[in-house]
């Protein structure tokens, strides 16, 4: 008879404490989605709120011209002008029904003000992925300090005001990672069915992923992936059966709308007379040194995979497409692996060299936004654009000897001076 160890019951303490976390949490929602109330902009919801609840309660086609206009009508409160977002829906239907519960709501500020909570959340609980990712045994106050930087800089802040979904994008992809390292490949592949939209952000980071999925014989990802995708495109088809031309044409008039940020403008007005030859080189180096990485991690072990992937989501801005600011946000993964690798390797001087980090990383968006933007305009916000992916990938450039090979001899090992 084997011997079963007492089953512990939960006591009125327990319960004591549940609850204040639980009305602890209820407050801050709350007062959350007052604050949420009070914001401005919003744009990035508005157009899949408009398209969602015009096509339930209107028939109207989402990927008509009729959307953005109502949406630069909520955003602008007036018709769109020169330099203006034209808010123009190029997201599949099968990801627009998972929005389709927030058109329920009938007030656009309220059902903007909860998904913004939503999003809240979830930049909080990317943070806390984007940590357990890096296995950092750090000191507490470290991980509060990376939480700060992680809700307080300045792409997160674009991204909350837009009402932008990549802060979502951005936790499913860090739970992608955290779930092939566990091997729960059927949950990495449905975590990918939902992300199959904004390619700006995300193409070769899912790329990358479904590449070594296959190389590795992983195939109970694309399992989880084809299940899930093919429910949500039954059920996409069986409400609006023709939309895959103009979801397309929506993707190709978004594709050529003049706004946003990509290389080719960026270095057209920081060099005017190369004709464009300096963005091309950029971008070439740029996929040259992808494919390599690729390739590298493609017969490597997980943390080979979690440095290229990183560096898919730093480099993907650059690669010529146009961007925006607040798909920025997503770096909060790679940036997670170069803090953590600086302060273990350099354990002296590591706390020191961690914090300075993170401060230049913090302040220098925030400092230009509000003393150099005012003066110079639109180059001042290119630089802003440029600075964080550059930053990055310089990053991941420099602890990519230690992040990608663990210690494997006493020197490695040893505190570094």
């Amino acid at each position: 008879m084997t011997f079963q160890p007492p089953s512990k019951s939960l006591t009125s303490r327990d319960y004591q404490f549940i609850a204040l976390v639980t009305i602890l949490f209820l407050a801050v929602s709350t007062a959350l989605v007052y604050a949420n109330l009070t914001l401005t902009g919003g744009g990035d919801f508005y157009v899949h709120w408009v398209a969602s609840r015009g096509f339930i309660f209107e028939k109207i086609d989402p990927y008509s011209g009729e959307v953005p206009a109502r949406v630069q009508e909520l955003v602008y409160e007036d018709s769109a002008k020169a330099g203006d977002e034209p808010y123009i829906l190029d997201t599949p239907f099968q990801i627009l029904l998972l929005y389709f519960p927030f058109s329920l709501l009938s007030d656009p500020l309220l059902a903007r003000a909860l998904y913004t909570l939503i999003l809240e959340l979830a930049l909080f609980a990317l943070a806390l992925l984007s940590l357990r990712l890096t296995d950092w045994e750090t000191p507490r106050y470290f991980s509060i300090l990376f939480l700060l930087f992680c809700v307080f800089n300045f792409y997160a802040f674009q991204a909350i005001m837009e009402a932008s979904p990549v802060l979502l994008l951005g936790l499913i992809y860090a739970g992608i990672l955290l779930a092939l390292r566990a091997e729960q490949d059927e949950l990495a592949g449905a975590l990918m069915a939902a992300s199959l939209y904004y390619w700006e952000v995300g193409a070769p980071f899912l790329i990358l992923v479904a590449w070594w999925s296959y190389r590795e014989g992983r195939t109970r990802v694309f399992a989880g992936l084809g299940m899930i995708t093919f429910v949500l495109l039954a059920v996409s088809f069986l409400v609006y059966p023709n939309w895959v031309i103009p979801y397309l044409r929506a993707g190709m008039n978004n594709l050529r709308a003049d706004f946003g940020y990509s290389t080719h403008a960026i270095f057209a007005d920081l060099f005017p007379s190369n004709n464009g030859i300096y963005a091309w080189v950029f971008i070439a180096i740029l996929v040259l040194a992808l494919g390599y990485e690729w390739n590298a991690a493609l017969t490597s072990d997980f943390r080979r995979l979690y440095w290229a992937a990183s560096l898919s989501l730093a480099v993907a801005p650059l690669l010529g497409f146009r961007s925006e600011m607040e798909h920025l946000s997503v770096l909060v993964i790679p940036f997670a692996l170069i803090f953590s690798v600086v302060h273990d390797r350099w354990k002296r001087i590591g706390n020191l060299l961690t914090i300075i980090l993170w401060l230049i990383i913090f302040l220098i968006p925030w400092v230009i936004f509000f003393l150099a933007l005012p003066r110079f305009g639109e180059i001042t916000q290119e630089i802003m654009f440029l600075f964080l992916p550059l930053s990055t990938i310089i990053g991941l450039y420099w602890i990519r000897w230690w992040a990608i090979r663990p210690p494997r001899i006493w020197s490695d090992l040893s505190p570094r001076r």
